[in-house]
């Protein structure tokens, strides 16, 4: 049998055991842990921010529903079938107020933009009034407002929707489309 010194120098450092000490297993814990604090609070704030995103886009199709599901009904109550008058113009009738359909809850008998005022859907909603998948803790208000004005025009040529969608961190959307009166 060999001894150690009788070995190559080879094999002599693969029989050298070494370990480490209480203090070197310490000191790499400490370091270890703050490298973890720093990195996490770092990357920690873009977690945040990338939920945020998710939200806003979530956010801007629910919003782009509404005014897709609002921007093809009749601009007033009172605008003739076709739409081949303006309300307000000789030989049809005046336009009436902003106000909401009688049934308000029941959004199939909206047939005109006024409908949809101060509609508030917690959770969001289709048009049939089912519940829509995927937006539960999303709140959607919407108000309709003469506004002819905001372009230089009679007041009762235009008027504005806007649809806020309320995400379930808080942020708040707003998403405004014109309707014209012809």
């Amino acid at each position: 049998m060999l001894n150690h010194n009788e070995l190559p120098k080879a094999f002599k450092s693969l029989t050298t055991i070494h370990g480490y000490s209480l203090i070197e297993l310490i000191i790499t814990i400490t370091v270890t842990s703050i490298v973890m604090v720093i990195f996490y609070s770092v990357f920690a704030p873009n977690q945040k921010n990338s939920v945020s995103s998710v939200m806003q886009v979530k956010a801007a199709q629910l919003g782009q529903a509404y005014l897709e599901e609002i921007a093809p009904k009749a601009f007033d109550e009172n605008s003739p079938v076709g739409n081949r008058l303006r309300c307000n113009q000789i030989s049809a009738p005046t336009c009436g107020p902003i106000a909401t359909e009688e049934g308000a809850n029941n959004r199939i008998l909206f047939d005109d933009v006024d409908d949809y005022n101060l509609l508030n859907d917690q959770p969001a909603k289709d048009a049939f009034g089912n519940n829509r998948v995927g937006f539960n803790n999303f709140r959607v208000t919407v108000s309709v407002a003469y506004a002819g004005t905001d372009f230089s025009l009679p007041l009762q040529y235009l008027k504005r929707i806007e649809v806020t969608v309320n995400t379930p961190t808080g942020d708040s959307f707003v998403f405004s489309q014109y309707k014209g009166n012809f």
